[in-house]
């Protein structure tokens, strides 16, 4: 059995647990929220604005607008590409929009799912109350570091999508160790990602 990954102590999901915990979540609206948070990398906050205004998502040009909430942001708003699994999450997430009222909440709802899903602990936090080191940010770190395994050449337009630098794509997401099967199944998880 593989360790599990991690980033400045949160988890980074393979494809294979992704999948063990959208299985496990029986509520609809949630899973739409996961996916939606899984496959375009939004934080929370970005998420109540699409969900306040759904015309942030472009179909034809497979983007969703985020407007910065940071007031020294560098970058006023950005475009967040989108894969094809992304374009789907968007539209099954807008069909019902649904907003977890905290980010502890929806990290109560991530371990609750982990539970179920039986994901594998961190070595010495098993007695910890979040033994799986999933965070609010789990999904959009794993998203990202996904973007960079599969496209390592596509830096600067990942780190625009993201709302990141590239210094911290670089110190983060680029030098996650996936094993070659999680790089076969990451690769169709981010099929078709890309601005056009």
């Amino acid at each position: 059995m593989t360790s599990a990954l991690t980033c400045n102590s949160s988890r980074i999901l393979t494809p294979i647990e992704a999948t063990n915990i959208r299985n496990v979540i029986s509520k609809p609206s949630s899973r739409a929220l996961f996916d939606l948070m899984l496959y375009s990398g939004l934080r929370l906050s970005e998420v109540k604005q699409l969900a306040g205004n759904p015309a942030l998502f472009d179909r034809e040009r497979r983007t969703v607008t985020i407007k910065s909430g940071k007031v020294k942001a560098s970058q006023l708003s950005r475009n967040v590409c989108l894969s094809d699994r992304g374009m789907l999450a968007v539209q099954e997430y807008l069909k019902n929009p649904s907003v977890p009222n905290s980010s502890t909440a929806w990290q109560t709802n991530l371990i609750r799912w982990a539970q179920r899903s039986r994901m594998q602990a961190i070595p010495g936090q098993e007695g910890s109350g979040n033994p799986y080191a999933l965070t609010v940010r789990t999904t959009r770190k794993s998203w990202e570091s996904w973007l960079l395994a599969a496209f390592p050449d596509k830096l600067p337009y990942i780190t625009l999508s993201q709302g990141h630098s590239e210094t911290t794509a670089l110190r983060h997401y680029l030098n996650i160790s996936f094993t070659q099967a999680e790089r076969a199944d990451i690769q169709r998880e981010v099929r078709g990602w890309g601005c056009l």
